[in-house]
């Protein structure tokens, strides 16, 4: 089987000043991060997936709040089931392929909006299968 990623795109980007004291904040920065594989429409076969993360980062020095949805789909060569979306390809390959491309979206908009850029940490995706496995058995 054969598969390309074929796109990434920001989705949705929200990015608010924090209403908070700073005098109680006990984190200055914090990230917090998800990501789930899926089809890209309502089917249960197709000749593409995506990987679709979610990012959420709140910075008190700065004084903002960043929301971020990002997409990567991947297409292959042959029909896959949902099924496809448990294995090991899409929980742990196709994550760890298109995470580079989210960290360098965050970072590079942060610095574009004229803010310090903010490096994402690394992600072990073989970790976070496990996880994904069991959140995925439970929506099914």
């Amino acid at each position: 089987m054969n598969i390309q990623l074929v796109s990434t795109k920001a989705i949705r980007i929200n990015l608010d000043p924090l209403d908070i004291d700073l005098d109680d904040t006990s984190e200055l920065e914090s990230f917090a991060f998800d990501f789930n594989p899926m089809f890209p429409e309502e089917k249960d076969e197709s000749n593409s997936f995506a990987i679709v993360f979610n990012g959420e980062m709140k910075n008190c020095k700065e004084n903002y709040i960043i929301k971020v949805v990002f997409l990567s789909v991947f297409e292959v060569d042959e029909l896959i089931t949902v099924d496809f979306l448990k294995d090991n390809f899409a929980l742990i390959n196709a994550p760890a392929i298109s995470y580079p491309y989210f960290r360098a979206f965050y970072s590079n908009f942060l610095l574009t909006s004229g803010y310090e850029p903010f490096i994402l940490p690394t992600i072990n995706f073989v970790q976070l299968r496990k996880d994904k496995l069991e959140a995925i058995n439970s929506r099914s």
